[in-house]
């Protein structure tokens, strides 16, 4: 009897693993982004209402902590639980802001899934256009962990997210002594200046 239910349990636990992979990836994805640009974006809401709406999907999406910690490199290892904590608050934020500006000029637009591929260990691009004048690829990159899956990069136009704050952000710690707290206060500004910009 032991041993039977040691072999049950060993099947019901590589079914679950087995459960996580490209169809689940594109169907996490697919969910997200007729959520955040269709369902939220496309609405004649008022855009601060919008962007609640949008806040609430997006940042339920994100993997916050291992986006945070590729876009400032070594300098998360140097700063303390206080600093990193500040940082990832004015960062999401100030993200969530960019990403809701840059998807809602597409108005609604009919999303198509076209394929995905495997990334890294555990990680799937899955391809997407949007089909504007003229269309827009848009690759997002998922990162499944315990059979939950979460955004590590969106990729729009050949432009990437956590590579291109990456570059943003190391060039303005690299001038700055390493100063996280710095980096969190020039963030914070630029959230709370943001403009946002206007449809065609």
């Amino acid at each position: 009897m032991k041993k039977l239910s040691i072999l049950l349990l060993g099947i019901f636990m590589f079914a679950k693993t087995a459960v996580a992979g490209p169809d689940e990836a594109t169907a996490f994805v697919s969910k997200l982004a007729n959520e955040m640009i269709v369902d939220v974006l496309s609405t004649q809401k008022p855009m601060t209402e919008k962007l609640d709406l949008f806040r609430t999907k997006f940042q339920s999406a994100i993997d916050l902590k291992f986006v945070g910690q590729f876009v400032i490199g070594t300098y998360w290892r140097k700063a303390t639980p206080a600093e990193r904590e500040a940082f990832l608050t004015a960062f999401m934020d100030f993200a969530t802001k960019s990403w809701a500006d840059k998807f809602n000029l597409y108005n609604g637009q009919k999303i198509t899934f076209t394929g995905t591929r495997p990334a890294q260990k555990g990680q799937f691009y899955v391809d997407s256009t949007i089909e504007n004048n003229p269309p827009a690829e848009v690759i997002w990159r998922v990162r499944e962990k315990n059979g939950t899956y979460k955004i590590v990069d969106i990729v729009v136009e050949g432009v990437s997210m956590a590579l291109s704050y990456r570059n943003e952000y190391s060039s303005f710690l690299q001038k700055n002594n390493g100063n996280l707290s710095a980096l969190t206060k020039e963030l914070e500004q630029k959230s709370k200046t943001f403009q946002f910009s206007e449809q065609k």
